[in-house]
């Protein structure tokens, strides 16, 4: 299986779904996680470019620890996402295409940040997008219809799951 995870910001993956990605590897599926902006106004000491430098590191570092097998950035900054963008719809078919997910990970739409509610109405807008045979991205071919499910807010608040996954072995390596 193919596992996407689509995500904001470069440690949200890390925060919400890494145990449940490092089952997916565990059990042989592939993994790739999209970030779709750079992190960089996270900080109140770093500057901007210089923290988009680190945030990167870091996404590629979590790749090599095991965590997932291939890290693709969005090429946005922090608050520069916009669920009804064509050019981030456009960005997000395109990553949907190119890895052919069986399944696809994301923010819950009722996040409480800006840039995570935006990341989950384009990825819910690409699937469809992606599933339409003349929907032009530069990449051929259209996608499969495939489930998206959504990943927990940072505090849990307002989100009630369907769908539990067990990551007690994985506990130790998400942290």
């Amino acid at each position: 299986m193919v596992v996407l995870a689509v995500a904001a910001h470069p440690d949200d993956v890390e925060f919400h779904c890494a145990g449940t990605l490092l089952k997916c590897k565990a059990r042989g599926d592939k993994v790739v996680v999209c970030h779709l902006s750079s992190g960089n106004l996270g900080h109140e000491i770093i500057p901007p470019d210089e923290l988009t430098v680190m945030r990167a590191k870091e996404a590629q570092n979590s790749g090599k620890l095991g965590c997932f097998d291939e890290v693709i950035y969005g090429g946005f900054d922090d608050l520069d996402i916009y669920a009804d963008n064509k050019e981030a719809r456009d960005k997000v078919v395109k990553v949907i295409k190119q890895v052919d997910p069986d399944f696809i990970i994301t923010h819950d739409p009722n996040d409480y940040m800006p840039d995570h509610n935006a990341t989950s109405k384009l990825v819910f807008d690409a699937c469809f997008a992606a599933t339409l045979p003349n929907y032009d991205v530069g990449v051929e071919g259209r996608a499969r219809m495939v489930p998206v499910y959504y990943m927990d807010t940072l505090c849990g608040v307002g989100f009630n799951p369907t769908e539990y996954v067990d990551v007690t072995e994985y506990i130790d390596k998400k942290l």
